[in-house]
C-alpha cells in the first residue's frame, strides 16, 4: 500500500494570486490541506474545483475537487465590517497531481498512463516479460503489461490525447478484472500520466473510500494468476472490456461486500440477486424447457381445446404474449447449473439431488426475506446455514463470471480446490448442514417453489 506523506509549500487559487503557506497530508482514505491563512477572498465559498500549489522542492501540484472543512466565523464577520484577517483554513481533497498546474480534471490531456495495482507480484511472477499486449478497437486504446527492472504494472496508450477521467475509467475496468481473478480487493499503488508534447510525468493520487477495513491480503493466494490464463490472456482482457457494460451491475453488487459491512440477510439477498441479474441480462434468449412427457400432455390438451373453442389460436397468442419471458428464479438457477460440468457441481454443492435441494433453499429463503411470507420447508433460518449458503452462491457466481470472459472452467475449479482460505474451504464444510437428510427427505416432485 502507498505510504503516508506530507508536502509543505504554498497554495493558491488559479483565479487569485494570493499564496498561502500550508501542508498537504496524504493518507489512503484522507487527503487534507492545512493552511496558515485564508486562501480565498470570498469567505462564502467552501468548494473549489482546483487549488494550485508549489512544494518546497519546487514541484507543481494541482488539487482537484476541494471542500473547505475548517474555517472561522470571524472571517465572515470581519469581511462584513470591511476588515480582513488571516484565519487558518483546511480543505478535504479528492485527488491531486504532482508534476504540473492544470485547470480541469476532464480537459487535461495525456498521451499515456501507467499504473501499478496492489498485490501485483502475487498475480504475476514472471520476470523480464511483457505479459499483455492488446489493442482495443472500440476504445482506441493499447494495453501492455510489463514486469521487469524498469517497469511493473500496466501501460495504457491512447491513439490521441485523453483526459485523466478517461484513463481512470479504463484503469477501473482493469482493476475489477484483476479483482475478479484474484479474489480479493485491489487499490492503485501508483498512477503516472505522461503529456503528449514534452513527455512530462505527473503522478496522481486519489483517496480510497472504504467503509470497511480491508483484510491484509499480502499472504493470500490469488484465485486465478496470470500463469493460469497466459495462453489466452489477451482474449480474456478483450472480452472483459466487451462485456463490461453488460456485467457492470452484476460485478458492482458482487464486489460491494468487500467494501461495506452488511447484515447476513443482506449479503444473502445480494448473492442471490447477482445470480438472478446475471441470468436475466446475459441469457436473454433462455426459454422454459418442457419435458417430453409434459409436451405430450400439452399436445393432447391443445387438440381438445381447439375442438371446443373456435377462437382458441387467437386467445393462445394473447396469452403467450402476456407470459413471454416469465422465468422464475428457480428456472434461472436450474439453467445456470446446467452450464457447469458435473465435477464443478459436485465440488460446489454435490450431486443432482443436492443441487436441486440447494436451489429450493436459495429460492424459498430469498422469497421469505423479500415477501415476509411464512417459512417453507426449504427456508434457511440459522446464521450457520445462511453463511454457508452465501459461500456457495459466491463461489457459483465466481465460476460463471470467469467462464463468461473466457477463463477455463477446469482451471477455475482446480484453483478453487487448491485454495486454503474462505470461502472455498467452507464448501465442503457446508455439505453436512445444507445437504442433510432433513432437506433431502423433503425433495419430491410435488414440492413447489
Amino acid at each position: 500500500m502507498l505510504e503516508e506523506f506530507d508536502i509543505k509549500g504554498y497554495w493558491w487559487l488559479p483565479t487569485e494570486n494570493k499564496k498561502v503557506e500550508g501542508v498537504l497530508h496524504f493518507k489512503q482514505e484522507v487527503i487534507e490541506l492545512e493552511l496558515k491563512g485564508s486562501i480565498s477572498e470570498n469567505p462564502n465559498i467552501d468548494m473549489h474545483n482546483i487549488i494550485w500549489g508549489k512544494s518546497e522542492n519546487g514541484e507543481e501540484i494541482t488539487l482537484f475537487n476541494t471542500i473547505r472543512t475548517l474555517s472561522d466565523r470571524r472571517v465572515l464577520d470581519n469581511y462584513k465590517q470591511g476588515l480582513k484577517i488571516e484565519i487558518p483554513e483546511s480543505y478535504s481533497i479528492n485527488s491531486f497531481l504532482i508534476g504540473g498546474l492544470y485547470e480541469e480534471l476532464k480537459n487535461t490531456k495525456f498521451f499515456s498512463c501507467t499504473f501499478l495495482p496492489s498485490h501485483f507480484n502475487q498475480w504475476i511472477t514472471q520476470k523480464d516479460k511483457t505479459f499483455i499486449n492488446i489493442f482495443l478497437d472500440k476504445e482506441r486504446l493499447k494495453i501492455r503489461g510489463e514486469n521487469n527492472n524498469y517497469q511493473k504494472g500496466f501501460l495504457l496508450e491512447a491513439e490521441e490525447g485523453q483526459s485523466i477521467t478517461w484513463y481512470l475509467e479504463h484503469i477501473s475496468k482493469i482493476k475489477k478484472l484483476l479483482m475478479l481473478m484474484s479474489g480479493h480487493p485491489n487499490v492503485n499503488e501508483r498512477i503516472e500520466f505522461f503529456s503528449e508534447k514534452d513527455q512530462r510525468k505527473c503522478t496522481y493520487f486519489v483517496i480510497h473510500r472504504s467503509k470497511k477495513r480491508l483484510p491484509d491480503t499480502q499472504m493470500k493466494k490469488c484465485l486465478i494468476r496470470y500463469i493460469d490464463i497466459e495462453k489466452n490472456a489477451s482474449q480474456i482482457f478483450s472480452k472483459w472490456f466487451t462485456l463490461y457494460d453488460d456485467l457492470k451491475i452484476v460485478t458492482g453488487i458482487y464486489f460491494s461486500d468487500w467494501y461495506m459491512d452488511k447484515f447476513l440477510e443482506m449479503k444473502f439477498l445480494n448473492a442471490v440477486q447477482v445470480v438472478e441479474i446475471f441470468h436475466s441480462w446475459m441469457r436473454k434468449d433462455t426459454k422454459k424447457a418442457i419435458s417430453s412427457e409434459n409436451r405430450d400432455k400439452l399436445d393432447r390438451a391443445e387438440k381438445l381445446l381447439k375442438e371446443m373453442i373456435p377462437n382458441y389460436d387467437e386467445i393462445l397468442q394473447v396469452k403467450l404474449k402476456e407470459g413471454k419471458n416469465k422465468i422464475t428464479l428457480q428456472n434461472r438457477f436450474e439453467y445456470l447449473f446446467k452450464e457447469l460440468d458435473k465435477e464443478t457441481e459436485e465440488f460446489l454443492i454435490g450431486n443432482d439431488m443436492e443441487v436441486a435441494v440447494f436451489i429450493k433453499q436459495a429460492v424459498q429463503t430469498r422469497n421469505h426475506f423479500t415477501h415476509y411470507g411464512k417459512e417453507k420447508k426449504f427456508t434457511l433460518s440459522s446464521n450457520a446455514e445462511l453463511t454457508y449458503a452465501i459461500y456457495r452462491l459466491k463461489a457459483f457466481i465466481t465460476v460463471l463470471l470467469l467462464k463468461e470472459i473466457g477463463v477455463s472452467e477446469f482451471v477455475v475449479l482446480h484453483r478453487m480446490m487448491d485454495r486454503s482460505d474462505i470461502p472455498y474451504t467452507q464448501l465442503q464444510a457446508a455439505k453436512p448442514l445444507l445437504n442433510s437428510k432433513k432437506y433431502l427427505s423433503l425433495l419430491n416432485p410435488n414440492n413447489s417453489n
